[in-house]
């Protein structure tokens, strides 16, 4: 009788366990995505490309949740409803945060072009840099993919601009940081405020254009206040995050995890390509709408790129003197960004 007994206990100690370890098989990881971009915007479709990407890589062990259009807070506010697990994954905007973030924003110095050198730029630094990684590391979150833009151009609406003399004095809405001392160079005064707001500003001569990328111009509805834009400017390369907070990412077990970055690595290179053909189409798009294009002679670039020599000794002096590793972060970016523009 003792032996039955002792036969049902391990029986039923094996089929809890079985039981338990099927369960854990079969669960799901259901993340949620918050972001502040508008649901047209080019973004919302990199986003749909990450989470169908990670759920078929995982085999339907994780899902997710989205929320764009700042429907979980506003652009300024998502690290920080990343960091308090309101959110697992949030679009961080490096240039946005330059208190915590600051070291990030050495990719958005002008010396690329395309979002494929871009993210691959970023990409690279992410994973080699010890400092960057500490930068993430001391906000408490990680990225997952990352999406460069190719470089910021100026649009206008109702100014022309075919000289670097006509830049001087427009106001201009801009992304901050970097991309103000940029703007600076050429005598544009910076405006702050939200592509959102842009919008009407343009449209009520508030302010004389945007300097932004044509996806954006796009997903913004720019297009319909904007009737002049000059193609060949480097006004600063824009790198879009989206992060996990360590505490989402510590519940995820270790394959699950794996599967995440992998599919954040494939939307990377998605996101880039998705980038550079969209701005490519959107020139003839615009044109047939009746934009005006003032495309930079090459005989003419080197004169039209002369402002931003030195750039990046204001990008070290800014952050060096709050005590960062500011110039060997330089040194490393550049090092890669030869690279890679050189392949």
């Amino acid at each position: 009788m003792q032996r039955v007994l002792t036969c049902m206990t391990i029986g039923m100690v094996f089929t809890l366990v079985m039981s338990s370890a099927s369960i854990a098989a079969d669960k799901v990881y259901t993340l949620k995505i918050a972001d502040s971009f508008p649901i047209k915007h080019p973004m919302g479709e990199v986003v749909n490309h990450f989470m169908e990407a990670a759920k078929k890589e995982s085999g339907g062990k994780l899902d997710f949740q989205y929320f764009p259009a700042q429907q979980l807070g506003k652009l300024h506010d998502l690290l920080k409803i990343c960091q308090l697990g309101m959110t697992d994954i949030a679009y961080v905007g490096p240039t946005f945060f330059p208190g915590q973030l600051g070291l990030n924003t050495v990719v958005a110095l002008p010396f690329w072009d395309s979002a494929k050198q871009g993210s691959a730029i970023y990409l690279e630094l992410v994973k080699q840099s010890k400092e960057i990684q500490k930068e993430w590391a001391d906000n408490r979150v990680r990225p997952v993919f990352v999406s460069a833009t190719s470089q910021y151009e100026v649009g206008t609406g109702t100014k022309q601009v075919v000289r670097i003399a006509d830049l001087s004095g427009l106001r201009m809405k801009t992304p901050g940081g970097i991309f103000d001392n940029i703007a600076k160079r050429y005598g544009i005064v910076p405006v702050a405020m939200s592509f959102n707001e842009a919008y009407e500003a343009i449209q009520r001569n508030i302010i004389d254009g945007a300097v932004q990328t044509l996806p954006s111009v796009k997903g913004y509805r720019l297009f319909e206040v904007e009737k002049h834009h000059v193609a060949g400017l480097r006004m600063g390369g824009y790198i879009s995050t989206y992060v996990i907070n360590d505490k989402a990412l510590r519940k995820l077990p270790e394959d699950v995890k794996q599967t995440l970055f992998r599919a954040g690595e494939s939307t990377t290179v998605f996101a880039a390509e998705l980038w550079d053909t969209m701005n490519a189409s959107l020139v003839r798009t615009f044109e047939d709408q009746g934009m005006q294009f003032f495309n930079i002679p090459e005989d003419k670039k080197p004169e039209w790129l002369a402002p931003l020599k030195g750039i990046e000794e204001e990008w070290i002096a800014e952050y060096g003197k709050k005590g960062k590793p500011a110039r060997a972060v330089y040194e490393h970016f550049r090092k890669i960004t030869e690279k890679v523009v050189s392949q």
